[in-house]
């Protein structure tokens, strides 16, 4: 049951947070944070880096959000950027690797197990998160955003995991998110490093919502006079919304999609094929990377050969320390799976620099910014074993050396196996049940496909792509039933 507040209590809270509209801190300050009527505003301020994540930036936000979380007076929190060209481009694995080069492992240990903290902070946030995916937006900004419950991306997105291509795996809790996108997409992008642009970080699940980038001020706007609902005649208490106040979280997303555009950009494709699709959901349902690059080989499309050249320019540590996260994280709880890449990152960190592909990436690329050739000289595959990649993956000496205990903190106490809100596209999951009735409707007959589809725009209040992302989940999985071709079964 919803903690209830005075209605005495609530006035007072709403008079303070009408009047607390003003910034805290300085203008320089690489991260801001303001009041904004019922909103709290984070807003990242490390320009001349892209607001690239440092120890400072996390140190100031973790604190930051806690408070925010727990606020009587705040209704929303916001992500945004005061820079023209990003969000957040990564994390500044720079300064990790000058400190390994420098032989202290101890810096880099700390900001990943900081920045993992601040990550499912965020991700077991109690208020509701929104955030401003606006252009690019890679890496750490990534482990900024895709936890929270709205994620807005616009036509101006850039978005990608490109660790792959510094020698190391894709982290900040994406290990979790990136498995539970349909037809093991996630895998490809993630191991490929391939770049969303616009439309594409929405449809393909990224993002919640797809709106305009001059809109964005206006939505801000919206949803910082946005209150929670009335319960009896009393105001809810803000500061006990907890994951059960579905209501609350609605309503943040209606006003969300009043700013939506109501039809995708003209000419947009979903950059895959049926056919290319259907690889990607073979070839990355194979137990190892290495069973991987076999499907690949075997299948011999167009798109398999593309995709084995990708791949093979990465290092073999990195492919097979992503892709057993990637498997684990199939199947952890989200708790469980930060300190997993907590532990996996820390482990890293201990590799000696000369057999470290993470060293000679970021080395190779940020520090020294060479442009020919693209890659280092990665470490030889074959010293990349099953004994190693356990190695990674397990807590030892060394770790508990250079990481505080516990390894997350609790904040407030939830962990989950599946994201509690869905506010995105229908998933392929909720078509399937749907389809065989599996959904909870009791309903006992195949629908016809514009039955789905029909369905989904009601559930959906013809949420923009939906659609063309019904008419992409039926053309790889819908199957006309034996019994009438009018009607449609799942296949998986």
């Amino acid at each position: 049951m919803l903690a209830r507040a005075s209605l005495r209590g609530a006035k007072r809270g709403v008079l303070s947070a009408r009047m607390a509209s003003t910034n805290i801190g300085h203008k320089d300050d690489v991260v801001l944070f303001s009041n904004n009527n019922f909103a709290r505003m984070i807003t990242l301020n490390r320009l001349n880096k892209l607001n690239s994540l440092n120890t400072e930036m996390v140190d100031l936000m973790l604190p930051r959000l806690v408070e925010y979380s727990k606020s009587t007076v705040n209704n929303v929190i916001i992500l945004t950027s005061n820079s023209p060209k990003a969000l957040c481009a990564g994390g500044d694995v720079a300064l990790c690797v000058n400190a390994l080069l420098e032989n202290n492992p101890q810096y880099p240990c700390d900001f990943f197990q900081k920045e993992y903290n601040l990550n499912y902070l965020i991700s077991t946030c109690p208020k509701p998160y929104v955030a401003i995916m606006d252009k690019i937006t890679m890496g750490g900004g990534v482990g900024l955003s895709v936890h929270a419950p709205f994620r807005i991306a616009t036509e101006a997105t850039k978005l990608a995991m490109p660790e792959m291509d510094i020698g190391f795996f894709p982290d900040v809790g994406t290990t979790f998110f990136l498995p539970r996108l349909d037809d093991k997409i996630g895998y490809y992008y993630a191991l490929t490093g391939h770049v969303l642009q616009g439309a594409e970080a929405y449809m393909a699940g990224f993002a919640t919502h797809f709106v305009r980038s001059e809109k964005i001020p206006q939505l801000i706007n919206r949803l910082s006079n946005l209150q929670p609902p009335v319960v009896n005649d009393e105001p809810t208490d803000t500061a006990n919304v907890i994951f059960n106040n579905s209501e609350y979280f609605a309503l943040v997303n209606q006003a969300i999609e009043e700013f939506t555009e109501n039809k995708l950009p003209e000419n947009y494709q979903f950059p895959f094929t049926t056919h290319e699709l259907d690889v990607i959901r073979n070839a990355f349902s194979q137990p190892t990377i290495e069973g991987v690059f076999e499907y690949l080989n075997k299948e011999g499309s167009e798109f398999s050969k593309k995709t084995l050249d990708k791949l093979s320019k990465k290092p073999t540590s990195s492919l097979k320390f992503a892709y057993e996260l990637m498997n684990r994280g199939q199947k952890n709880s989200i708790r469980q799976q930060f300190e997993l890449e907590m532990v996996a990152a820390a482990n890293i960190m201990n590799i000696p620099n000369e057999d470290n592909d993470f060293v000679k990436g970021v080395e190779h690329k940020l520090i020294k910014k060479i442009k020919e050739p693209f890659f280092p000289q990665w470490t030889d595959g074959k010293k990349i074993d099953d004994k190693l990649i356990g190695s990674i993956m397990t807590k030892s000496i060394k770790t508990t050396k250079y990481l505080k205990n516990p390894l997350l903190n609790t904040y407030f106490g939830v962990d989950y196996k599946q994201y509690p809100f869905h506010n995105g596209l229908p998933t392929n999951q909720q078509i399937a049940e749907y389809i065989t009735g599996n959904d909870g409707s009791g309903r006992s007959y195949l629908p016809t496909p514009s039955e789905v589809l029909s369905h989904f725009k009601k559930t959906t209040n013809n949420k923009v792509g939906v659609e063309l992302k019904v008419k992409s989940a039926l053309d790889l999985h819908g199957e006309a039933s034996k019994y009438d071709g009018k009607y449609v079964t799942w296949k998986q």
